[in-house]
């Protein structure tokens, strides 16, 4: 099963839309950010809890109404596979901390359906994720906007 899942990230990664993340990763959304409270851009790592694996992610976080959010992601998966994908996140405000959940379907060889729980606040953003096969964490920082 362990190769299945292997393959489907492959094809997960050869589909996925990196460049359209990248191109959204370089605005300028300061307006965002003086909105949620929270950044815009984070940057840090998933880690699997279930199997040790890990790599670099980044996240586009955007308020999409008064209480949902879409977080964006771009992981990197054994270090060469990249792999996009959005989640929409329920969020509410608890003083200065964001309380962000939410379910996102991946693909039923990815794990299926995954549920993502977490908090944002200025200087962190820090998610547990599980599905089927697998449960981890997200552990990110905001990052600075590229030039």
């Amino acid at each position: 099963m362990g190769m299945i899942r292997s393959i489907s990230h492959l094809l997960a990664a050869v589909f996925s839309n990196a460049a359209d993340f990248n191109r959204h990763w370089r605005l300028d959304d300061t307006k965002s950010v003086a909105e949620t409270g929270v950044a815009y851009r984070w940057t840090g790592e998933w880690i699997s809890e279930t199997n040790g694996h890990r790599g670099a992610l980044r996240c586009l976080l955007t308020q999409t109404s008064p209480t949902e959010y879409a977080a964006n992601f771009y992981a990197v998966y054994a270090g060469v596979l990249r792999v996009c994908y959005s989640v929409p996140l329920h969020g509410r405000k608890n003083d200065k901390t964001l309380i962000l959940e939410g379910d996102a379907d991946i693909g039923r060889l990815a794990g299926g359906v995954y549920h993502y729980s977490g908090e944002a606040t200025a200087q962190a953003f820090r998610c547990t994720y599980q599905c089927k096969y697998d449960r981890g964490i997200f552990e990110m920082s905001p990052a600075s906007r590229p030039k």
